[in-house]
């Protein structure tokens, strides 16, 4: 019986051994390296295979690239939901104030617009929502029908490379122009631009004095998306070096 307890704990001994692998605490060898290569071979043979049975996603092809363009605006169509939901039974809106958070919304956009477009002067008819169409037309010339593929190329990266930076701000493609034009529609815009040197002004461009007017009186479901609206106003305006409220 004592012979028996011994082997045991010289076995138990050998198992829990300086090294964490089984086989090298039973024969005091660690595995040889060649086990190891077929062992990351083999995963990595996995890894491939799994790879290449995924879809491919080809994005540079004229063929696609509206496709492309569209499913970057397409996304997360579950969060555009709920945001429609929590848009349900929304008070009317305060007559005064309140208009600078439909002046908010309406700056991100045309800021944004204004980046991507930046040699176009006039922007009407365009919107967040249609951007990839936009693209597609003013780099087609308008008689022959001849695409400039480079100019094209440069508005889709400028616009798929802003959307990323606002993707870090949490700002969605797919939710977020919606529910600016809901604001805009909802609260308006500003009927008169305040003197850049007056009181009002200055209050205006404040980020803080526009963060504490939405959440002492902007609805409390519409609060969250609304602060981003304007932390995103104050990256662009960051970006473009001009005033929060720029006209």
């Amino acid at each position: 019986m004592v012979r028996l307890l011994q082997e045991n704990s010289d076995l138990k001994a050998r198992l829990q051994g300086t090294t964490d692998d089984p086989v090298a605490g039973l024969t005091g060898i660690k595995p040889s390296g060649l086990w190891q290569n077929t062992f990351d071979e083999r995963q990595f043979k996995r890894n491939l295979q799994q790879t290449r049975s995924k879809p491919e996603h080809r994005t540079s092809s004229p063929l696609n690239f509206k496709s492309f363009l569209q499913s970057s605006v397409l996304k997360d169509t579950e969060e555009a939901a709920e945001l429609q939901k929590s848009q349900a039974d929304v008070p009317p809106p305060v007559i005064g104030s309140t208009r600078l958070f439909g002046e908010i919304a309406y700056q991100l956009d045309r800021r944004i617009l204004s980046y991507v477009f930046q040699a176009h002067q006039r922007l009407y008819g365009f919107t967040l929502l249609n951007i990839p169409e936009k693209i597609i037309e003013v780099s087609t010339h308008p008689l022959t029908g001849k695409v400039d593929e480079g100019y094209q190329l440069h508005l889709t990266k400028r616009y798929t490379d802003l959307m990323e930076e606002l993707s870090q701000l949490e700002y969605k493609a797919a939710l977020h122009p919606p529910f600016c034009e809901f604001i805009i529609n909802t609260y308006g815009i500003l009927k008169e631009r305040p003197s850049k040197h007056s009181s009002q002004g200055t209050e205006y461009n404040n980020p803080d004095f526009l963060m504490k007017l939405i959440e002492n009186i902007a609805p409390r479901r519409l609060q969250k998306d609304l602060l981003l609206v304007l932390s995103c106003l104050c990256y662009m305006a960051a970006k473009d070096k001009k005033p929060l409220l720029a006209w």
